[in-house]
């Protein structure tokens, strides 16, 4: 080989060293960036959001924000160097809590990608594009996790809103996105998951609360419940999301009136629960919470004063929280374990608003975990349980009650049996007594006349003996008739049917053949005892004329019920006779009156004409029927005659 050529292999081995040593160097000592590091400083920037003067110092993380440095007026930037780990593709910048909400962009003005959101749903993701900021805004109160471009050299991050607590930036580390991953994810499990259950947890209990009231809308505990759980949940799950889904201002003041609302929505229920009905406590508890909402409402859309009315909700939030347990507490030998347990629950969120307090007034360091979200929702859970117990007290309460009014039913039940048994016996007793005044009236009225005029006919020997026989055939007549009308009390086809037995041998030795019509419509035909009595007597009046004036061969006798509004019972009687004489040939027609006569004290009409298709005459009787849910049932109507013919001698 020549001397040129070995020159040359020389100088190309020596340009491969120059080149190669700087890698060979790196992969035997990696950058500073592997292991994660602090960050210890950072340049902070305050300065006038409208224009001013800028005030640049480095400071110490975390820092220190006076009260006029968060005034809503300024901006607050810090400028983190990030130099440790440019050049690795890998890099990572990692916040454990920033005072309020921020945006981060590298040197170049990219904003930083967020990573790692644990798969969680963000409002972000549901909320319209239009109610969303210009620019990715992220929640300070959480961990984040951002990735770094490898030719970043700082970051800035800025204040979206004023800080919530007295520091701006409290800490971060820089390293591998490997390494601090682990941290991350172990944090945001620490933080947002569990706060996601019980956000969860809250939002279920205020829908089965609000279920519950729906239907007892006048019982307030339930509603407050469910007031007081949906804001509590919301709150969850809006201040545990990576990214803030509205105004930035928006976003931070809604928290210290949520607060405010939810604690108020918890005093009245526990006010409801108690059985607290002073109103002048309830216009206390609104006008307050009222006051202090419009104030922060308007101080947040001027942009002035938005510590100070932060301050304000907290402060009347407390004063509702230490009132709640002064008036608790005064209760403390009524209730037993449900006070025990609202005011245990009560004194925990009052330590744990302590707490808080204290973090967001610096006395506790800026790094300390919020512990109010928790203790209010270990009142709620002890709200929803004492709730619960009132739902089942009064679920017990309204069973107790149905069955006391069972109770009482049935008791008075019972007495209107008895009330009804006693005027039943009342009503057959009042009817036996009507039973036995009728009978007796008709037997002085008819039988009794009768026998009377055959005995003073006898005394004066007036009487022949056939005249004797008729006399004595007509009073047996009646009795039978009084006797029928009693056996078969109410029911029309048994007494006609009783009348039938009774006339038929009669007619038969008088020579005339009965004809026989009843209709089926008559079955359900019930007449009062009298007004039976005077229809068999009618029938009797126009066969005896029959027998002794007719001369007939033929009789017939047709019953049936006319249909009608009230229905009308209709008996005609016909026979084959001579039929009537003239007006002049029958002077006084004593029969034909006593039969319109009868006809009339029950409500019917009685017509007697002679025939036109054949000789002979014809008797129409006809009486309007009561109503059927009006009318008497055999049963009860032989009941009662059965219970008259005990009372009195047998007639037979």
């Amino acid at each position: 080989m020549s001397r040129s050529a070995r020159c040359g292999l020389a100088g190309l081995f020596a340009a491969c060293a120059f080149w190669l040593a700087p890698a060979a160097a790196l992969a035997a000592d990696p950058p500073p960036c592997d292991p994660p590091q602090a960050v210890a400083s950072a340049e902070r920037v305050i300065a006038p959001r409208t224009g001013g003067p800028v005030r640049r110092e480095i400071i110490t993380l975390p820092d220190r924000l006076g009260l006029p440095e968060r005034a809503a007026e300024l901006a607050v930037r810090y400028r983190i160097d990030t130099r440790l780990c440019q050049g690795r593709a890998d890099a990572a910048l990692r916040f454990f809590r920033v005072g309020a909400s921020f945006s981060v962009r590298d040197d170049q003005g990219r904003p930083l990608t967020l990573l790692s959101t644990g798969g969680r749903i963000e409002l972000a993701d549901v909320l319209p594009a239009r109610l969303l900021p210009d620019q990715p805004v992220h929640n300070g109160r959480i961990p984040s996790l951002f990735a770094l471009p490898a030719d970043t050299q700082w970051v800035e991050v800025t204040l979206a809103a004023p800080s919530y607590i007295p520091s701006g930036l409290v800490q971060a580390e820089l390293g591998s996105a490997q390494a601090l991953l682990p941290r991350h994810a172990a944090s945001l499990e620490n933080v947002v998951a569990f706060a996601d259950a019980a956000s969860g947890v809250a939002l279920v209990m205020g829908v089965m609360a609000l279920v519950l009231w729906l239907p007892r809308r006048a019982d307030r505990v339930l509603l407050w419940l469910a007031i007081a759980c949906g804001l509590w949940g919301v709150r969850g799950l809006a201040y545990f999301s990576p990214t803030v889904p509205v105004a930035p201002l928006l976003f931070e003041q809604f928290n210290p009136i949520n607060i405010l609302l939810a604690q108020a929505a918890v005093a009245a229920g526990v006010m409801a629960l108690m059985r607290v009905t002073q109103r002048r406590l309830h216009r206390l508890l609104w006008g307050a919470t009222g006051v202090s909402a419009a104030v922060l409402i308007v101080a947040t859309a001027a942009g002035v004063g938005v510590i100070q009315t932060r301050a304000l909700c907290f402060l009347v939030t407390t004063i509702i929280l230490l009132s709640l347990i002064v008036g608790v507490w005064r209760l403390r030998r009524q209730s037993g374990w449900r006070l025990a347990l609202m005011l245990g629950s009560l004194v925990t969120l009052l330590g744990c608003a302590m707490h808080d307090v204290q973090v967001m007034t610096g006395r506790l360091p800026a790094s300390e975990p919020s512990y109010v979200f928790w203790g209010f929702v270990i009142l709620l859970v002890a709200f929803a349980a004492l709730s619960a117990h009132y739902v089942v007290a009064m679920l017990n309460r309204a069973e107790q009650t149905n069955e006391e009014l069972e109770r009482h039913v049935r008791a008075k039940t019972a007495e209107l049996e008895q009330s009804y048994a006693r005027l039943r016996d009342r009503e057959r007793e009042s009817a036996r007594t009507q039973e036995r005044e009728r009978l007796l009236r008709d037997m002085h009225d008819g039988l009794g006349a009768q026998l009377m005029t055959a005995l003073r006919g006898l005394e004066r020997g007036a009487l022949a003996p056939p005249q004797i026989r008729q006399s004595l055939q007509d009073s047996l007549d009646e009795l039978r008739l009084l006797m029928d009308s009693t056996d078969m009390g109410h029911y029309l086809p048994g007494a006609l049917a009783a009348w039938r037995n009774r006339w038929d041998h009669r007619l038969a030795a008088a020579g005339v053949q009965l004809a026989w019509h009843i209709d089926e419509s008559l079955d359900d035909v019930q007449l009062p005892s009298d007004s039976a009595l005077q229809v068999m007597r009618i029938l009797q009046e126009a066969v005896t004329n029959i027998v002794k004036h007719a001369q007939a061969r033929h009789m017939t006798l047709a019953a049936r019920v006319e249909a009608g509004s009230p229905p009308v019972l209709a008996i005609a009687i016909r026979d084959d006779g001579r039929g009537l004489p003239p007006a002049a040939e029958r002077p006084g027609a004593r029969g034909l009156k006593n039969m319109a006569h009868r006809a009339g004290q029950i409500g019917g009409e009685v017509s007697v004409r002679s025939r036109t298709d054949a000789p002979g005459t014809e008797v129409l009787l006809r009486v309007p029927l009561a109503e059927p849910a009006q009318a008497t049932s055999p049963r009860r109507a032989a009941s009662i005659a059965a219970s008259a013919r005990e009372e009195m001698p047998s007639l037979r």
